[in-house]
């Protein structure tokens, strides 16, 4: 599979060549001179004689048997004014998708028309290639019959610029496949993917790194530890707990402090004794995105070569109601000495994000510390599938998570965590309570989490809203897990200097 940005015609595929056209700018065509003067004639014809207008989404194919270019695929961008870094992910998307139709081994686009962006060339040239590998993801790991539909044709994007471009398609593909690793493990069901497969999936991945090395904790050491929280949420399940740790010093141990991001991997979530509703149970496998999260993050830094001392903690269980099972009106231990009233199992994410962030703190004294999780449904409620709702103690942090949200393709939104929230955690029989009560359940949970931080500079990203898709809507996502955090933890880690 080669992609690549460059100006030359003698390097373009003759197979088949894509033509985005803008809505309000669909007769400037004389730079398609410049690429091939014939193609030139033959799409201002199409566009005098009306039949192509740009369109956002719009497509029109020519076949031209007799030509140099064989077949050209007019792609509408909409209005100018309005396409930005997402529409041309959808759009690369949309174009890559319907190319596999045809029986070619690699196609070109013509992206100068779309050029240039209010982004750099690097973030353009990322931004298409994480686009064309995601959107050829396909999860059949489980048919008895894995007929593979997407094919790796080869891309040209003639007219792009060929330096930092082509660096960012570099490591737009490294990022994408690692998106694609972590849409793998989230989809792949509970029975087969337990807390003990995904800490050897971790080992795994640490022993092909070099620079990565790999931790786990056993229950016996999770309990020596005082990790109740991590205990209490697994002690329903016949899957044992366990706790992960990756980490790289691409620092060489220069920087000092590392930067640590903790992912919540709770494999399978019926939520205990506070049983779920059946309907759409089944999408709880996905209550790991945060931890997959984590070690596709931790997997790009070092394919990546981020100059940053990095580590990545998952404490991962399973959910479950026995006999055996914590319950509701418990009151629990952390390891942090807090105590925790339990008013819902449901509400088990965050006990064992407090005790590994808790772990964090202790341990490493981070310079930033971060958290990605599947927290709460009332994400869902605020934000829709959007946006990933973000939280934090420190302004500077929130600002750079912020700035580059967008570049990531993975936006977020700030919710507020005034002290007001976190009266409403409070307990009567115990430190806080794992529940804030009905109302701002996003923001309560995020309060929740403060409380085991202390002044460490944190920032809490709920990403329940954006870890499943049950359309297409994106072109590039498909249904089922989204790999959300990945793209976004290494733009603002790429970025961390800055």
């Amino acid at each position: 599979m080669r992609f690549e940005g460059n100006r030359s015609v003698s390097k373009a595929y003759k197979e088949a060549v894509v033509v985005p056209l803008f809505e309000n700018a669909v007769t400037r065509l004389s730079w398609i001179g410049e690429f091939d003067s014939a193609l030139h004639k033959d799409i201002a014809h199409v566009i005098s004689k009306g039949d192509f207008k740009g369109k956002q989404s719009a497509m029109l194919t020519l076949y031209r048997p007799e030509a140099n270019f064989k077949r050209v695929v007019l792609v509408g961008a909409g209005k100018k004014r309005e396409f930005n870094l997402e529409k041309l992910r959808k759009l690369v998307a949309s174009v890559d998708t319907a190319v596999q139709q045809f029986n070619v081994r690699g196609y070109t686009m013509l992206i100068e028309p779309l050029l240039p962006l209010s982004a750099s060339d690097y973030i353009v040239g990322k931004a298409c290639a994480e686009a064309i590998v995601l959107s050829r993801f396909e999860f059949d790991a489980f048919k008895s019959k894995q007929e593979k539909t997407k094919k790796d044709l080869n891309v040209v994007f003639w007219g792009a610029p060929r330096g930092d471009f082509n660096k960012g398609i570099q490591d737009g593909v490294t990022i994408g496949a690692n998106v694609n690793f972590v849409r793998e493990i989230v989809n792949t069901p509970s029975n087969t993917l337990t807390p003990a497969v995904l800490a050897e999936k971790a080992q795994a991945i640490a022993r092909e790194l070099p620079g990565l090395s790999c931790t786990v904790f056993d229950k016996n050491k999770i309990e020596e530890l005082g990790m109740n929280g991590i205990i209490s949420v697994a002690k329903g399940s016949i899957c044992e707990p366990k706790f992960i740790i990756l980490e790289y010093d691409g620092a060489q141990g220069k920087q000092g402090r590392p930067i640590v991001a903790v992912g919540k991997g709770v494999t399978f979530d019926t939520g205990g004794i506070s049983l779920k509703p059946c309907n759409g149970m089944e999408k709880m496998k996905y209550d790991m995105g945060g931890a997959g999260a984590v070690i596709g993050f931790m997997k790009s830094a070092v394919e990546l070569k981020l100059p940053y001392h990095l580590v990545g903690i998952i404490p991962t269980v399973e959910n479950m109601p026995s006999a055996s099972a914590y319950k509701p009106g418990d009151v629990i231990t952390m390891a942090s000495g807090k105590t925790v009233e339990v008013l819902s199992t449901d509400a088990e994410g965050r006990l064992i994000l407090a005790d590994a962030l808790d772990y964090a703190v202790k341990n490493y004294n981070p310079s930033a510390l971060f958290d990605l999780a599947t927290l709460t449904g009332a994400c869902m409620v605020a934000l829709g599938n959007k946006a990933v709702a973000l939280m934090g103690n420190n302004r500077g942090i929130m600002r750079k998570a912020q700035q580059y949200a967008e570049n990531s393709g993975e936006r977020v939104w700030e919710l507020p965590l005034w002290d007001d929230y976190s009266e409403m955690i409070k307990s009567d029989v115990a430190d806080i309570k794992n529940t804030g009560g009905p109302g701002a359940g996003t923001i309560t949970a995020g309060a929740f989490l403060k409380e085991f931080v202390g002044n460490t500079p944190w920032i809490h990203m709920d990403i329940a809203s954006t870890a499943w898709m049950d359309t297409t809507e994106r072109g590039y996502l498909c249904k089922g897990a989204t790999g959300v955090g990945v793209r976004l933890l290494c733009e603002i880690i790429r970025n961390w200097n800055k």
